[in-house]
C-alpha cells in the first residue's frame, strides 16, 4: 500500500477527487477517491479508505447539508 507524504508548511493543498467508488468490503464500506496527484507529471491515484458502518451512516448523515452549502456557495 502507498503512504501519502505531506510536503511543505501547512495548511496543504487539498486535493480534488475526480470520481469517488463505494461498495461493502465484508463488514466495513470502502470509498476510493481518484485524485490527480500534484507531481511533475500529473496523474490520476486512487486514494482507499475503510471506515466502520456507524462511520458510514455518519457520512451519509453529512453529505446531502454539506452538498447543500456547496451549491448556495456555487450560485454566488
Amino acid at each position: 500500500m502507498g503512504k501519502i507524504k505531506f510536503e511543505g508548511n501547512p495548511p496543504y493543498a487539498l486535493p480534488i477527487a475526480q470520481t469517488v467508488t463505494a461498495g461493502a468490503e465484508g463488514e466495513a464500506v470502502e470509498m476510493t477517491l481518484d485524485v490527480i496527484a500534484p507531481v511533475k507529471e500529473p496523474s490520476i491515484v486512487p486514494i482507499k479508505v475503510q471506515m466502520t458502518l456507524d462511520s458510514a451512516r455518519s457520512l451519509r448523515a453529512q453529505l446531502q447539508p454539506a452538498i447543500t452549502m456547496a451549491e448556495v456557495h456555487q450560485r454566488r
